[in-house]
């Protein structure tokens, strides 16, 4: 994808197009915004656009460097990615990066170095990377991608150029589609019994899984590490983790719309609560069924209850197991 492609978000394409072409790029930026927004596929098109051997100032997506960039092969564009497991940014792996973007070019004009979900660096991971915002290698930009800034370093904040990207496009997504039926039938009926809410938690488990599915074939099929026959165990062990990590982030990114679209079913059922008008609510197709929902409920119970879905996901930001932070969450929800 080049600049010219960035339609969603197009003043931002034309703000770091024109700093390239007035070699003006920043040594280090910020890219904030909600899951969704397009802040890796725009981190992408700069390493592409800054590094294309064809196209001036922008991605041709043709040429050997932008298709090494697409397929996470090039070796003077760095990706790191909080740890499968953890979810953790730790120390060795900005040790590590630090490294790799302080080598020579190998075949790049511009080395490029992203930090996926920068906010999940610890205390000595970040200070490690405060050293390398102080003094940056020579022909480097490093990007850091996150959804909460205010989990970072002030002095690293301070050191970034700051681009916030917009609202994802939820509303056109299709998770809202598949879950307002689901959200809607669980208001509707008597939530004092635990059938309502494994009925949801059964609906939701699977969407889920077929979503997690959906990724790690698309994310398979993209890298394709079957092409690497003959590639050494240890790298390809490398790859695989990558790879890994990846599906996981990207399902975590997922899973995390299909929560907000949660949350902002119950947000909306307190605003109804609270005699707000139509045009506020998210789910303003659904106003009906919202306010049918809303006229059975109080403001402490409204209130409480969206307050429940938000701890949820901060059970699931906590490495709670997700099955068993979904069943908690549900059955807290249909207790009155």
């Amino acid at each position: 994808m080049s600049f010219d492609d960035q339609r969603k978000q197009k003043p931002i394409a034309d703000r770091l197009r024109h700093s390239l072409e007035n070699g003006r790029l920043a040594h280090a930026y910020l890219f904030s915004g909600p899951r969704g927004a397009g802040k890796e596929v725009m981190a992408r098109t700069l390493a592409k656009a800054v590094n294309c051997l064809k196209k001036k100032h922008d991605s041709c997506d043709r040429c050997d460097s932008c298709r090494r960039i697409d397929e996470n092969t090039h070796p003077d564009v760095y990706w790191v990615r909080p740890e499968l497991k953890s979810r953790r940014i730790g120390v060795g792996q900005i040790r590590e990066f630090e490294r790799a973007i302080n080598l020579k070019p190998m075949i790049a004009r511009v080395k490029v170095g992203i930090v996926a979900d920068a906010d999940c660096m610890g205390d000595e991971a970040s200070n490690a990377f405060l050293k390398t915002l102080e003094e940056p290698p020579h022909q480097t930009i490093i990007l850091l991608l996150t959804t909460q800034p205010q989990r970072l370093l002030p002095t690293i904040l301070s050191r970034c150029l700051k681009i916030a990207f917009g609202e994802s496009e939820r509303t056109q997504s299709p998770y809202r589609a598949k879950l307002a039926p689901l959200l809607a039938k669980f208001s509707a009926e008597d939530q004092r019994g635990i059938v309502p809410p494994y009925q949801l938690l059964g609906e939701l488990t699977g969407l889920l899984q077929g979503t997690r599915d959906e990724i790690r074939a698309s994310v398979e099929a993209e890298l394709n590490l079957d092409r690497y026959e003959e590639i050494d165990s240890k790298v390809r062990e490398r790859l695989e983790t990558q790879m890994e990590a990846r599906i996981e982030g990207e399902y975590r990114a997922v899973r995390e719309q299909i929560l907000e679209e949660i949350y902002t079913w119950f947000g909306d059922l307190l605003l109804c609560v609270e005699g707000a008008d139509e045009t506020l609510l998210a789910h303003h197709d659904q106003a009906n069924t919202v306010r049918r929902a809303a006229a059975k409920l109080d403001y402490r119970v409204a209130a409480r209850n969206l307050d429940r879905v938000e701890r949820i996901r901060d059970s699931l930001a906590r490495n709670v197991p997700e099955t068993l932070a979904l069943e908690v969450g549900l059955l807290k929800l249909a207790t009155t």
